[in-house]
């Protein structure tokens, strides 16, 4: 019990004293984050919005494949980018491996359903006389899912808080692709990980109690955005 409250004051003190390490290591993690989670949402929203207006043969088993590869294990979806980015694989060339570039490449990858999936409920949801008022004005396809989106706004950026807070918090991807390099690669979960397995709980501890606390404002946020009309 003394060893964990001592774990914990250096924990807090480490915090307190903004130490160098700590600083370095949670700031990756948000620069990584918040990169793919706009790289992602430039693609995705697009796409969640225009499926949501489709009206596709395949409508339902595209529906279908996205809530499916929310579940996929963030691992697996390293994996798959590792089978890319490998010397020896179709993205060899671009030596992306080990490097920041990889990380951001599977967190968007990752994401990416996430938010079209939710994009596309959120537009969905959206009351069809808006659709067809806009409609009924002479306005265009694009210029109808421009104002069916405009009305989903708060849960369209909902969607995208939500996908930041998957990815700050993954560890599979970083892991993998990024090779868990101090100063460079290595994240907030990463570092958990390793300091961990090392029995040094303080540094470990610290992070991990900054990563709840970001999670705390991340949905605190998800929730005040929701509850807007």
């Amino acid at each position: 019990m003394s060893d964990l409250r001592q774990a914990l004051a250096e924990a807090l003190r480490l915090i307190l004293s903004a130490d160098a390490d700590v600083r370095t290591i949670v700031s990756a993690s948000v620069r990584f984050s918040l990169a793919s989670t706009a790289i992602a949402s430039l693609i995705a929203l697009p796409a969640g919005i225009a499926l949501s207006a489709s009206r596709m043969r395949f409508k339902r088993i595209i529906e279908d494949v996205l809530n499916t590869m929310l579940a996929i294990p963030t691992v697996v979806v390293g994996l798959f980018v590792y089978a890319l980015v490998y010397s020896q694989g179709p993205l060899g060339g671009f030596h992306m491996l080990f490097s920041p570039a990889a990380i951001v490449l599977g967190q968007t990858v990752l994401i990416i359903p996430l938010i079209a999936s939710l994009a596309c409920s959120a537009v969905s949801s959206i009351n069809p006389i808006v659709r067809e008022t806009a409609l009924t004005l002479g306005a265009g396809k694009f210029r109808t899912m421009r104002t069916v989106a405009s009305e989903a706004q708060g849960a369209l950026l909902v969607a995208c808080i939500t996908a930041f807070g998957r990815v700050i918090g993954e560890v599979g991807i970083s892991l993998l692709l990024g090779g868990n390099i101090l100063g460079y690669t290595r994240t907030i979960t990463t570092a958990v990980s390793l300091q961990t397995s090392k029995g040094e709980f303080a540094q470990g501890l610290a992070l991990g109690i900054i990563l709840l606390i970001t999670a705390f404002i991340v949905n605190m946020a998800a929730r005040l955005f929701r509850r807007k009309p």
